[in-house]
């Protein structure tokens, strides 16, 4: 791989890793997703840096070609961040129906009460 075609790379893979960092400080990554984030970007900078390694994990897959190592790779963390986000979801989606749950008793106690009450005024 040529050393400019590296530098990019390294460049890039840190420049990933800020934005991560950036996120993560204002708050709009919480913390929990960003450990893929972060997870991913390490592996772009050991990729950047040390390119060897990709022809190493090659060889121990028995891949002939390392592009396709990166491509397996790839789908296999697109698919661990949908796993993730569909947790994400799922979790969300029961606290919501709680919460409407929740809110329908609320509304129906306070109806109840309405009535209890302009029931006393009413005589």
């Amino acid at each position: 791989m040529p050393e400019s075609l590296r530098y990019i790379l390294l460049l890039g893979a840190a420049a990933y890793l800020l934005l991560i960092f950036f996120l993560l400080k204002t708050g709009r990554l919480s913390v929990r997703f960003s450990l893929i984030w972060l997870a991913s970007g390490a592996v772009l900078v050991v990729f950047a840096a040390f390119p060897y390694v990709v022809y190493v994990l090659r060889d121990l897959l028995d891949m002939i070609m390392p592009v396709n190592l990166v491509f397996t790779l790839l789908f296999c963390f697109v698919l661990l961040v949908l796993l993730s986000l569909s947790v994400a979801v799922s979790g969300f989606a029961d606290r919501i129906k709680r919460l409407a749950q929740a809110n329908a008793i609320l509304e129906k106690r306070v109806r109840e009460l309405e009535q209890e009450l302009s029931g006393r005024r009413s005589p």
